[in-house]
């Protein structure tokens, strides 16, 4: 059975991206294909990542390329592929909404010609809160977010990371499942490091916190003068310059260490540094792979309590150190609380990483082998994929 996959994908880093690629590997490495075939897109040239076996890697387009519809149908059309999986966002395809309408209508086009269509949608922007997103398109924005979810909700099955999302969409007649972000590795409890220091990984932009996060780390250097930031990840694809902005306000910060791109290969070094991961966002576009990386390498992790946060922990089983969003004083005492106390800190850490256990790269495998067989099922498709058996793992 051959699978094409449409979806960003490293050397760049972005959160979907990055699990487009370990959602990849473990499609590739389950035994279920005869060929995997990646629709990849980037805007990094570089080498293809490692560990996806016989996998063909085609980077057939570019965010913020216009042609980037015409180049994904063009290859679906000579694949003739058996099964097609989207794993999309709502601003993959560039920082124009009508670069994005264009992108996302290319699902609804390919299960138009009759192939078993798949797609996971990591953001439902009608379900947010569009002005502190700083949405495109002012008070025509409500319409736009409207529309997107239109357009990406045309598959067969659409798989969601967040609960909250299925429960609107199946209430609105949508066939969906829930697979949760899960963990991209096998989970390993890291040593904590002897010095403090506190990580923020993920694209910049202002909606993310960061700016808040600086200030309260220049309060908390005062009395923690060993406490050390790193900062990674490049900047949102529509704010820019929003990151040399940060660097240049907050640039009498020491001990602040601005990373920008990280490589997939060095993410798992960036947690071991790492005591205490963070989470300061003011409005939130879905889950976070953050979280459930922070629980698959033993970290502790502060989050503002956002609704879909709270959301996200509660469905996972999961622990954070909460604070009120945009409150600098909450933040420095969220932060303060886990620095002060190491069995805090462990007793999160191990947790989360006991409860990570059931979403293992291998089971996040089998929920898509599922989703597949339903969507082939949807169109009377006779092929089946055979589903591994469940290896149980202790905590």
């Amino acid at each position: 059975m051959h699978l094409v996959i449409v979806s960003p994908f490293p050397p760049a880093i972005t959160g979907i991206g990055q699990y487009g690629y370990h959602v990849t590997r473990a499609l590739a490495t389950s035994g279920a294909f005869s060929c995997v075939t990646v629709l990849a897109g980037s805007q990094i040239n570089g080498t293809s990542p490692n560990h996806l076996g016989r996998t063909e890697i085609d980077y057939c387009w570019q965010p913020g390329q216009w042609n980037a519809r015409p180049a994904i149908l063009s290859r679906v059309k000579s694949l003739n592929p058996d099964l097609v999986w989207f794993n999309l966002g709502a601003s993959i395809f560039g920082k124009s909404p009508w670069l994005n309408i264009s992108g996302l209508l290319t699902p609804m086009v390919v299960q138009s010609w009759g192939y078993p269509t798949v797609t996971t949608l990591h953001e439902l922007v009608e379900l947010t809160d569009l002005r502190a997103l700083d949405a495109p398109g002012g008070p025509l924005a409500p319409v736009g977010a409207r529309l997107l979810t239109s357009l990406t909700t045309r598959a067969d099955i659409l798989c969601l990371t967040m609960r909250h999302y299925v429960d609107w969409l199946s209430a609105r007649q949508v066939d969906c499942a829930h697979i949760p972000i899960g963990a991209y590795h096998e989970p390993e409890l890291l040593a904590e490091p002897d010095v403090p220091q506190l990580l923020f990984f993920t694209t910049l932009a202002p909606f993310k916190g960061l700016e808040i996060l600086l200030e309260a780390f220049c309060r908390l250097r005062v009395r923690y003068p060993r406490l050390k930031l790193t900062v990674a990840g490049t900047d949102h694809a529509r704010f820019p310059e929003y990151g040399r902005e940060l660097k240049t306000r907050f640039g009498h910060a020491n001990s602040v260490q601005w990373l920008g791109q990280v490589a997939e290969e060095d993410v798992k070094d960036l947690f071991r540094r790492a005591q205490i991961v963070l989470l300061p966002y003011t409005a939130s576009t879905g889950s976070s792979s953050v979280l459930y990386q922070a629980a698959t390498w033993g970290r502790a992790v502060v989050a503002s309590d956002l609704s879909e946060i709270r959301e996200l922990v509660h469905d996972g089983d999961l622990q954070v150190e909460f604070f009120r969003s945009g409150n600098v004083g909450g933040l420095c005492q969220a932060i303060e609380n886990l620095l002060r106390s190491r069995e805090r800190r462990w007793q999160q850490a191990l947790h989360n990483f006991q409860t990570i256990q059931s979403t293992r790269p291998e089971e996040t495998c089998r929920k898509y082998l599922y989703a597949f067989n339903r969507a082939l099922e949807k169109r009377a498709n006779p092929k089946r994929i055979e589903i591994p058996s469940v290896e149980i793992h202790p905590a």
